[in-house]
C-alpha cells in the first residue's frame, strides 16, 4: 500500500514554477490544477472533433477559428514562461502559412469562383544552362566571400534570377526535358481558401493543444493517475523511469548548451549552417550522457532485486482527486463530440457564412 498523498500545495510551498515534460509552468495556473485524465481525454475528444471540422466536403472554418483561439487561450493559461509562449507562437504561425500555401498547389479545387489561376509547373523538368541559375549559384558565392553570410546573398541571387526570367532577358541552351508528375497551378478559390482555411486553424488547434498537455503535465501526476487507474506496479515504474529520463534529457541539453556558449561558440557570428552544425554538435556529448545514466538505472535496478517484481514497495505517489470542474468539463467535452460528430453541427452554416 502507498503511503497517502501528500497535497501539492504543502509540498511545493514557496515555489513559483514547477518541471513538466516540457520546460516549466507555474504552479497555481488555472490548467495546472485540471486532473491529467480530464486534459488527455480533452485533446482526444477536441481532435475528434478538429477532423470532422476539416472535412473537405463540408467544411467548418468558424468552428476551427473558434477551437483555434479556444487552444490558444489555453495554452496561454497553462502557466507557461511568457517568452516560451511566444517562442512556439513565432515557430508555429510560419509553418501554418507554409501548409496554406501547399494547399493552394496541390489541391487545386476551382470551386464556383476563381479569384487567381497562376501557373507553376508544366509538367516537365528541363535541364538547360541559363543566365538565370549562373545569377542564383554565382551572387551566393561572391556574397559569402565578402561577408561571410549566405542567406542574404541567397536571397538576392533567386530576386535575381526571378527578375531577370520575368523580363525575358534569360538566355538559355536546352540540353534535355524530361515529363515528371502532372503540371501545378496555383488556384485560389471560394472552395480552395474556404478549405485551406479550415484545415490551417485545424490543425493549429491541435498543435497548440499537445504543447499545453506536456507543458502543463508532470511525470509525478502520470504515475499518480496509473497509481488510481490500479496499473501494475511493473508497468508504473518503468514508465516512470522513461518519463524522468526524458526530463533530464532536457536538463542536460540545457547544461551541455550552456557549456558550448561558456567555451565560446557563439562569439563569432555565424551562418545559419553554422549554427545548425553547433546544434548538431550536441548530439554526441548528450547521446553519450543518456547511454550513461541508462546504464547506471539498470544497475541501480539490478543492485535493489527488482528483476522480480513480485512485491510491491512503498513509495510516494502524488495523485489527485477528480474534482467538480473535471467532471463539468470532461462532460462539456463530450457533449461537444456529439454534437459535432453525432449530429453535424457546423458553426459556419448556423451563422450563415
Amino acid at each position: 500500500m502507498g503511503s497517502p498523498a501528500a497535497s501539492p500545495s504543502t509540498q511545493r510551498e514557496g515555489k513559483e514554477y514547477v518541471r513538466t515534460f516540457l520546460f516549466s509552468m507555474k504552479i497555481n495556473s488555472p490548467l495546472a490544477r485540471l486532473h491529467i485524465l480530464t486534459k488527455v481525454a480533452g485533446v482526444l475528444l477536441i481532435s475528434l472533433v478538429i477532423v470532422r471540422l476539416m472535412d473537405m466536403n463540408d467544411p467548418d472554418p468558424v468552428g476551427a477559428v473558434a477551437m483555434a483561439v479556444v487552444s490558444l487561450v489555453a495554452l496561454f493559461m497553462g502557466g507557461a514562461l511568457i517568452w516560451l509562449f511566444r517562442s512556439y507562437l513565432f515557430v508555429i504561425f510560419p509553418m501554418l502559412s507554409t501548409l496554406f500555401i501547399t494547399w493552394l498547389i496541390f489541391n487545386p479545387d476551382r470551386g464556383t469562383r476563381v479569384y487567381l489561376d497562376l501557373p507553376l509547373y508544366d509538367g516537365t523538368i528541363t535541364l538547360a544552362l541559363s543566365l538565370s541559375l549562373l545569377t542564383l549559384i554565382v551572387v551566393p558565392m561572391i556574397t559569402y566571400r565578402l561577408t561571410r553570410t549566405f542567406f542574404w546573398g541567397l536571397v538576392a541571387g533567386i530576386v535575381l534570377a526571378v527578375a531577370l526570367n520575368r523580363l525575358g532577358l534569360n538566355p538559355r541552351i536546352v540540353l534535355a526535358e524530361v515529363p515528371f508528375f502532372h503540371s501545378l497551378n496555383l488556384v485560389v478559390s471560394d472552395k480552395n481558401v474556404v478549405v485551406a482555411t479550415t484545415k490551417v486553424f485545424g490543425y493549429a488547434t491541435m498543435v497548440f493543444l499537445s504543447l499545453t498537455l506536456v507543458m502543463t503535465t508532470r511525470d509525478a501526476e502520470t504515475l499518480g493517475a496509473m497509481h488510481q487507474a490500479r496499473v501494475p506496479y511493473s508497468v508504473s515504474f518503468f514508465t516512470s523511469v522513461m518519463l524522468r529520463s526524458l526530463s533530464m534529457a532536457v536538463l542536460d541539453y540545457g547544461t551541455i548548451r550552456q557549456a558550448q556558449v561558456a567555451r565560446g561558440v557563439d562569439i563569432k557570428r555565424k551562418s545559419i549552417l553554422g549554427k545548425i552544425l553547433d546544434l548538431a554538435r550536441i548530439s554526441v556529448p548528450l547521446i553519450v550522457t543518456m547511454i550513461r545514466r541508462s546504464t547506471e538505472v539498470g544497475d541501480a535496478v539490478m543492485a535493489r532485486g527488482m528483476t522480480r517484481l513480485s512485491t510491491q514497495p512503498v513509495e510516494f505517489r502524488e495523485t489527485r482527486p477528480i474534482r467538480a470542474i473535471d467532471l463539468i468539463l470532461l462532460m462539456l467535452f463530450v457533449l461537444l463530440a456529439i454534437a459535432v460528430l453525432g449530429l453535424h453541427f457546423n458553426l459556419t452554416h448556423l451563422l450563415g457564412a
